[in-house]
């Protein structure tokens, strides 16, 4: 359903520069108020976020005239969106991505990957552009997923330490910014005993900020084939966004599973696109997904046991972090 609406996305900014010669003729309030409204039928956290969107009308709306300049309106559409303090909005124009909200700020993310290669990996068992995986400790297994794909390779870690016997699994999903969430459901397969709920998609059904679908449930069901029993940890921080979120969501609460690190970045909504009328393009999210206990991700996942590393501790070359999910 998320994949289905970013490439309704991709597919209006692939054609947004030749319906430039289309152009209504309207003024640049208009289109202040095609992009206010648009926003206001669909975004759906309104009220998760405590937003007061008509509030954020006035405040904009009185700095644009039929004599403001593109710039100074895409400046100000610019600065509404970012009032939604939302990761996955998206306002952008030929040539120019306007600024994004930033999840990251106010928080301190310290992790190098290159740290645990150097100073805690016994042995390194394999790599891929987005996996790298090896033993920490002769009994405990690690893998670092830095983007969601690569679904079989990531399947097949839990297979190999399987057969290794480990007594534990470190996940390592920091500062992984997302990708394809689509599938994380089927790779849970097999880490439950029985179908199981792993929370809820919601959509927006209709103008108004409450309208919206009942629960979509996404389920795991299990693997006749293997079931990994062996504890695992996943890590997470600030910059785990989006799929790592849903990734992170979804994982929590399942047996043998224990979330650990910093709150994550969030990223819930699936973005829906729309082609302004002087041919700008606009995406906000117009879904979520809630946790098993029917909390939305949006704000971010908590994990289950805090921990985060200092800057003085990667400068050292030490992981806190690592060392704790090592010895938990």
């Amino acid at each position: 359903m998320k994949k289905m609406i970013f490439i309704l996305f991709t597919i209006l900014m692939s054609t947004s520069a030749c319906s430039n010669q289309d152009f209504d003729d309207k003024s640049q309030p208009d289109i202040f108020e095609e992009f206010w409204s648009y926003v206001d039928q669909h975004y759906i956290y309104f009220e998760i976020k405590e937003v007061d969107w008509t509030s954020i009308k006035e405040k904009y709306s009185a700095q644009i005239n039929d004599d403001s300049s593109d710039d100074s309106l895409f400046g100000v559409m610019e600065a509404a969106l970012l009032e939604l303090k939302d990761g996955h909005n998206r306002l952008e124009r030929s040539g120019q991505l306007a600024e994004k909200y930033d999840y990251k700020d106010g928080y301190e993310i310290h992790f190098d990957g290159n740290v645990i290669k150097d100073n805690y990996m016994k042995e390194a068992v394999g790599v891929t552009e987005y996996l790298y995986w090896g033993m920490v400790e002769d009994n405990v297994g690690y893998v670092s997923l830095t983007k969601f794909k690569k679904y079989k390779v990531f399947r097949s870690v839990f297979e190999e330490m399987s057969v290794r016997k480990v007594d534990k699994l470190v996940i390592d999903m920091r500062s992984n910014s997302g990708g394809d969430e689509t599938l994380i459901p089927e790779l849970f397969n097999i880490l439950v005993k029985e179908k199981t709920t792993l929370g809820a998609y919601i959509e927006k059904s209709g103008p108004e900020h409450n309208d919206v679908t009942d629960l979509l449930p996404v389920y795991s069901e299990e693997d006749p084939d293997f079931y990994f029993d062996i504890p695992i940890v996943v890590l997470i921080n600030r910059g785990s966004f989006s799929a790592t979120s849903y990734f992170a969501s979804m994982i929590k609460g399942l047996e043998n599973v224990t979330l650990m690190g910093q709150i994550t970045g969030g990223g819930g909504g699936g973005n829906l696109g729309y082609q302004l009328s002087n041919g700008w393009v606009l995406a906000v999210s117009a879904s979520d997904f809630q946790d098993k206990n029917g909390l939305s991700i949006e704000q971010g996942v908590q994990p289950d046991v805090y921990i985060e590393n200092t800057k003085e501790d990667i400068e050292n070359g030490v992981d806190k972090m690592l060392e704790m999910a090592i010895e938990f």
